[in-house]
């Protein structure tokens, strides 16, 4: 994998190994109930890599979104486990780090965030689309996508789940902006912030400029 986009994930494999591992780590959690947690066996026996699947078993699950008048399915279809970062097992405010479980059939819409974010494909199937009018491209297991800062992509999932790991770098404290097409034909986007250890909640809305477009498009 690095030999192959060693430019691209250069920035990323450099913010990991700052990280301090001999440091104390945040307690486990308790075992988190949840309906997608039902996913959890299905996507680790399929893993491509048995380490990931170690680690899919001992991180703390958490649903990413909660709710605010999202697709429920979509909702309750997204779950993460933090190994460092803002509220993973090992504390960070520069790298984030961990696995990203997806229901089947779910479709994650077009969104952009301040950090740059690899995915490496442990299990199932990933359709991404990178820019507004791009063509979309899937990513199978031992595969990788690399989204830069602030380029509005979007995920959906297939008939089977599908379980990522995933790295972001840059400002892990800023919104994720989720963008969305008026009837009249204007774009706009609603921001989602999160409070560590918490999910996503939406606390805003804003018209999308030509430029701004423009910019996450490229």
């Amino acid at each position: 994998l690095l030999s192959a986009n060693k430019k691209e994930l250069r920035p990323f494999l450099d913010a990991l190994t700052g990280i301090n591992l001999s440091a104390a780590t945040r307690p486990n959690k308790p075992v988190f109930e949840h309906s997608s947690m039902k996913y959890l066996d299905q996507v680790t026996k399929q893993a491509f890599d048995p380490r990931f699947a170690q680690a899919a078993r001992d991180l703390d699950w958490a649903q990413v979104y909660d709710g605010g008048g999202i697709d429920p399915k979509l909702a309750e279809g997204m779950l993460s486990a933090q190994f460092v970062g803002t509220y993973g097992r090992y504390a960070s405010l520069k790298v984030a780090a961990g696995l990203f479980m997806l229901a089947p059939d779910i479709h994650y819409p077009l969104h952009t965030h301040e950090a740059a974010e690899v995915y490496l494909c442990i299990s199932g199937r990933l359709q991404l689309r990178h820019g507004m009018k791009a063509k979309s491209f899937d990513i199978t297991p031992g595969q990788l996508s690399i989204t830069p800062s602030g380029r509005v992509h979007a995920l959906s999932t297939y008939a089977e789940p599908t379980l990522l790991a995933y790295i972001w770098i840059g400002d892990l404290m800023a919104p994720t902006w989720w963008w969305e097409q008026t009837k009249t034909g204007e774009w706009q986007r609603t921001s989602w912030k999160r409070i560590p250890g918490e999910p996503w909640k939406k606390t805003g809305l804003e018209a999308l400029s030509d430029g701004i477009i423009r910019a996450a498009s490229i």
